[in-house]
C-alpha cells in the first residue's frame, strides 16, 4: 500500500488497448497476476540482497522478524523471519499462477518466469566474482529486467488482445532497449539518490559487490587509485554520510557520463521503434509519453 511503480501490469495493459483489446475484466484479472508475481520476486529478492527497507517501510523478512521479537517466541527469530517470508513469496506466487493459468498467454508467462529466474541466477553468480565480462552483465539486464519488466509483459497484453506477429515483434523492439535504459538508471539512482528518496537501502549494488556498468567502467577504464577505492567500497555498510565520497569516485572516473550515455542511447532506440511501427498517433502517444516518464524519474 506504500507505492510502487505498478510497470508490469501497466505494460501489458498499454499493448493490450494499443492492439485493440476489448474484454477489459478479464484483462485486469491476468494482469493482476503480473503485479502479484512481482510481490513474490520482490520478497525474495530482498531477502537474498539483505535489504531493509522497500518504499520507506521494512522488508518482509525484517518486518517479520521484529513482530516475533515484540511477541516474545522462541529460536532465531532473523533466520524464522526470512522462513516465513519465503513461504509468503511462494503464496504469491501460487496467487499469481491461479490469476494467468487458464489463458492463451500462460506460455509467454513461462518464458517471462525462465528468463526472470535465470537472470536473478547471473545476478547472484556475479556478486561471487572479482570480474565480470561485459556480455554477462547485458545477458543479466535483458533476462531479469528488459524481458521481465517490458518485453513480455506486452507480449502477454497483445496476446490477451489476440494481436498479430508485428505487433509482438514491437514488444520487444521496444521493450528491450526501453528495458535496458531502466536498469542502467536504477543502478544510477542507487548511487546518487539518498534512501529518503529511493525507498530502498542506500547503496545496495556496492553493499552486496554487485557488478553494474557503473562500477565495470572504473574496472576497466579506472587509475589504479580508482580501482582501489572501488575495491574499498565493496561489500562494505556504506551510510549516507559516504554519499559525497561515492559520488565523487563514479563521477571523477568518467563511470557516470558512461553510463547516462547508454541509457541515452538506449532511449532513442526506444523512440525508433514506436516509428518503425508505424502506429496512429493516438497509439503511439502513450509509448512516446511512457519513455519521457522513465526519463524523469527520480526514484
Amino acid at each position: 500500500m506504500t507505492g510502487g511503480k505498478r510497470v508490469r501490469p501497466y505494460m501489458a495493459w498499454l499493448m493490450y488497448k494499443a492492439a485493440g483489446g476489448k474484454n477489459d475484466k478479464r484483462a485486469f484479472e491476468v494482469f493482476t497476476g503480473l503485479e502479484l508475481f512481482h510481490m513474490f520476486a520482490l520478497v525474495h529478492d530482498d531477502i537474498m540482497d539483505h535489504g531493509l527497507e522497500r518504499h520507506g517501510i521494512q522488508t518482509a523478512h525484517v518486518y517479520i522478524a521484529e513482530q516475533l521479537k515484540r511477541l516474545e517466541r522462541q529460536g532465531d527469530l532473523p533466520h524464522l523471519g526470512e522462513a516465513q517470508a519465503i513461504l509468503m513469496g511462494d503464496l504469491l506466487f501460487a496467487w499469481a499462477v491461479r490469476q494467468i493459468a487458464p489463458t492463451k498467454s500462460w506460455d509467454i508467462f513461462i518464458d517471462m518466469i525462465d528468463e526472470v529466474m535465470v537472470g536473478q541466477m547471473i545476478d547472484v553468480d556475479v556478486m561471487t566474482r572479482r570480474s565480470v565480462e561485459d556480455e554477462v552483465l547485458a545477458d543479466k539486464m535483458r533476462l531479469k529486467t528488459a524481458s521481465y519488466t517490458f518485453i513480455r509483459p506486452m507480449q502477454i497484453g497483445a496476446t490477451m488482445a489476440g494481436a498479430n506477429g508485428k505487433m509482438r515483434r514491437f514488444c520487444e523492439a521496444y521493450g528491450l532497449p526501453l528495458g535496458m535504459a531502466f536498469q542502467i538508471q536504477d543502478d544510477w539512482l542507487d548511487i546518487a539518490t539518498p534512501s529518503t528518496k529511493s525507498g530502498k537501502t542506500s547503496f545496495s549494488d556496492l553493499r552486496s559487490g554487485q557488478h553494474t556498468v557503473f562500477t565495470q567502467f572504473i574496472r576497466t577504464r579506472g587509475t589504479r587509485e580508482q580501482k582501489r577505492e572501488l575495491e574499498a567500497m565493496i561489500n562494505t555498510p556504506l551510510k549516507e554520510r559516504d554519499r559525497p565520497r561515492v559520488m565523487r569516485l563514479f563521477t571523477e572516473s568518467g563511470a557516470m557520463e558512461h553510463g547516462l550515455m547508454m541509457v541515452e542511447g538506449y532511449f532513442e532506440e526506444a523512440a525508433e521503434a514506436i516509428d518503425a511501427a508505424r502506429f496512429s498517433p493516438k497509439q503511439a502517444k502513450p509509448f512516446q509519453d511512457l519513455i519521457e516518464y522513465v526519463q524523469a524519474r527520480a526514484a
